[in-house]
C-alpha cells in the first residue's frame, strides 16, 4: 500500500506549478471582477451604479465612500485583468490582498475563517511565487 502512495505522490511532481498559479490567478481575479461588475449599470462599460455610494456608507460604514466606492469599483476590474493575463502578477495580487484586508475590516469583519482567510492564502501564493511560468511577467519582467 504504501508503495501506491509513494507512486501517486511522485506523480503529483509532474503537475506543472505553472498550472496551478494559472488556476489561482484565474479564480481569484473571477471573484474581484464579478464584485466590480455587481457596482456597474447594466448594458455600461463603467458606469457606476447610484446606489453604490449609500452602500458603501450605509451598509459598510467605509470611510469616504464617494471615493472608496469608485475606487473598489475601479481596482476590482483593472487587478483582476493583469492577475488573469499574469502581467505585474504580484503587485496586481498585493493590490487585491489589500482590498482583502480593506473587506474584512470595514465590510464584512465575520468573514475571516470563511472567505478571507482562503482568499489571503490564494493571494500570497501569487505574491511569494509570482504569475508562474505561463505568463507575460516572464517576458515582460523576465521572471515568473
Amino acid at each position: 500500500m504504501l508503495a501506491v502512495i509513494r507512486r501517486l505522490d511522485g506523480l503529483f511532481a509532474y503537475i506543472p506549478e505553472a498550472a496551478l498559479l494559472l488556476f489561482i490567478r484565474i479564480v481569484m481575479a473571477h471573484v474581484f471582477w464579478a464584485s466590480g461588475r455587481s457596482k456597474i449599470v447594466d448594458g455600461t462599460w463603467f458606469s457606476l451604479r447610484p446606489e453604490i455610494i449609500d452602500q458603501f456608507r450605509d451598509d459598510f460604514h467605509t470611510p469616504f465612500p464617494a471615493l472608496f466606492a469608485p475606487l473598489a469599483a475601479t481596482m476590482e476590474h483593472f487587478l483582476p485583468f493583469l492577475l488573469v493575463l499574469g502581467l505585474f502578477s504580484r503587485f496586481a495580487a498585493l493590490g487585491l490582498v489589500g482590498m482583502t484586508l480593506f473587506i474584512q475590516i470595514f465590510v464584512f469583519p465575520d468573514a475571516w475563517w470563511t472567505v478571507h482567510s482562503l482568499w489571503l492564502g490564494l493571494l500570497l501564493t501569487i505574491v511569494v511565487r509570482g504569475g508562474g511560468a505561463w505568463s507575460l511577467d516572464r517576458w515582460v519582467m523576465g521572471n515568473v
